[in-house]
């Protein structure tokens, strides 16, 4: 006991130190020499004053775009140059995108320290409008610390054309002096992510002979785009055209069906079953929703009954029990009897609801099909209309993975070409999207089975304006109408509907609480699952340098 008191007597003395721990920059200084050929030398002094601790590294990261390569030549600390490697004592280069240099030391703390980086940026200076122009980021972009002073010197080998320029952000006080052979850069009282940025112009050819390899590779890029884009265009094109195509021989139903008949109805329109009904008004779609609604209908045919059990960890349970007696069920009754009670090697005569819904939710393709062959039993199914919504489906989902297929093959490709080889998995993409809107807009039922669908979405309707108390039904009949309500789509309405009617309460289901239900019903009807929902940078681009840079 005494151990724990004093380890946390430690942390309560360490958080508020390590909270208190800061740094700055006192200096951060570069000297800079233009080289023949486009390449430039940097050597960057920077002077870190830690206050608290520890501080055990110090790092600098350096972007590589807008140059040809970045390599690393030397690293010191407090006037040592230190090896490399990834050691205490040593510096720690890595490469990639952007080169990442840490100093890793012993810890220090309430100090001043000196770190030295020496670096050599090839093909820094750039082509631009008959120009060989340097655009560089003399100090980091991202720093989380301010630096008191800079003094940046670039060493230039020929005459500027034009006056340098000087571009800055978070600087409180900034200054140029151009020289005959140098270029000087003065700033003072450089805040957090505060930044400089130089421009210098020089004549065509007298610092490189040829722009530098990235920007051939942009120039190459850029005049290859307008293939890129025709190609993106012409699959774009074709796809559409045999979207177009496929949807001619695509017999669309007769408009008008019932055009008069959009008021609700207070009955069911016809004998179908509430999971086939609402198949039919959702246009051919089956979901759990269709599934739950089943299992209502079940219930109040007496062939399973619902539980409430005693609550488990504040939660309302349910059980679902079976009955042996009953009539013969129909396909999809049978299918979702299969689903909740079978299991590999037995069936089971009760399960947890939540386990029910589950059950049919992982297999609800299992009862798709046994509704589809009750649709197509009915008449309700226009094998035609299948056949071409097959093809959309199987043609969007073929072009959706040729498309991603693309995208990675497009990758290795970005550093010659740019952007551009994006546009053709783009193309693929869009037409494969296209192709699923084509999809769910056509039907699969028959003309019958629309007509029928247009006058059931009027008894939906009509129960919507039961729930919202906007029409009335006599309590006896709310649990006989909650298979229909969940299988056209309102069950989340009924839920909240039901907790107003408790005398609706239904025989097949048992509530926990006694003298009456509490809610328990309404609760069930929505852990049953039948409710568903709605368903600053651096200033200008092309500028080399800038990156990162910190300690910790």
């Amino acid at each position: 006991m005494r151990t724990l008191l004093a380890s946390l007597l430690v942390l309560l003395v360490a958080v508020p130190a390590a909270a208190a721990r800061s740094y700055s920059a006192e200096r951060f200084d570069s000297h800079a020499r233009v080289l023949p050929g486009g390449a430039m030398e940097v050597t960057e002094t920077v002077v870190f004053k830690f206050e608290g601790g520890p501080f055990e590294r110090v790092f600098r990261e350096l972007p590589s775009n807008h140059t040809d390569g970045i390599e690393i030549v030397e690293a010191q600390m407090d006037g040592r140059t230190l090896p490399f490697g990834s050691n205490l004592g040593q510096v720690e280069v890595r490469n990639g995108s952007k080169i990442n240099v840490r100093w890793r030391f012993a810890p220090r703390a309430d100090s001043s320290h000196v770190f030295v980086l020496r670096y050599v940026m090839r093909g820094i200076v750039k082509r631009d409008s008959g120009a060989d122009v340097l655009e560089w980021l003399a100090l980091p972009v991202e720093h989380a610390y301010r630096i008191d002073s800079s003094e940046v010197v670039i060493d230039i080998p020929s005459r500027l054309t034009i006056n340098p320029s000087l571009d800055s952000a978070r600087v409180s006080e900034k200054s140029l002096e151009r020289g005959e052979e140098r270029v000087q850069i003065v700033a003072r009282g450089i805040g957090r992510d505060g930044w400089v940025k130089a421009r210098l112009q020089f004549a065509e050819g007298t610092i490189a002979a040829v722009p530098p390899q990235w920007q051939q590779r942009e120039i190459r890029a850029r005049a290859l785009g307008p293939r890129w884009l025709g190609a993106a265009a012409t699959i774009l094109a074709v796809g559409l055209v045999f979207l177009f195509a496929l949807r001619q021989r695509y017999t669309a139903p007769p408009r008008g069906f019932d055009s008069a008949s959009d008021r609700p109805v207070d009955s069911p329109p016809d004998s179908l079953r509430p999971a086939i009904a609402g198949v039919i008004a959702a246009n051919g779609s089956v979901t759990l929703q269709h599934a739950m609604s089943t299992l209502f209908s079940l219930a109040e045919r007496g062939l399973i009954a619902i539980t409430e059990e005693p609550r488990r960890w504040g939660q309302r349970q349910f059980t679902v029990r079976r009955k042996r007696a009953g009539a013969t069920p129909a396909a999809e009754d049978a299918a979702l009897l299969d689903l909740v009670f079978r299991r590999k090697d037995h069936e089971d005569d009760e399960v947890p609801l939540t386990q029910a819904r589950n059950r049919v939710a992982r297999h609800v393709s299992t009862f798709k099909r046994a509704v589809y062959r009750e649709l197509a039993a009915q008449g309700l199914l226009d094998d035609e209309r299948i056949q071409i919504r097959a093809r959309y489906q199987i043609f969007s989902v073929a072009c959706l993975i040729l498309a991603v297929l693309l995208l990675f093959a497009a990758i290795p490709l970005v550093q010659t070409y740019g952007g551009w080889p994006f546009l053709i998995p783009g193309a693929m993409a869009c037409i494969a999207v296209i192709g699923l809107i084509f999809y769910g807009a056509l039907t699969p039922l028959s003309d019958n089975a629309i007509r029928r669908a247009h006058r059931w979405r009027a008894y939906q309707r009509f129960l919507k304006e039961v729930a919202r108390d906007q029409a009335r039904v006599k309590d006896q009949r709310i649990a006989e109408l909650l298979p229909f309500a969940v299988g056209l789509g309102i069950a989340g309405a009924w839920s909240k509907y039901l907790k107003h009617h408790p005398d609706a309460v239904p025989p097949w289901f048992q509530a926990l609480a006694a003298g009456g239900d509490d809610g328990g019903f309404a609760a069930m009807v929505v852990s049953s699952g039948g409710v568903h929902g709605g368903g600053g940078g651096a200033g200008g681009g092309g500028a080399a340098g800038g990156g990162a840079s910190g300690a910790g």
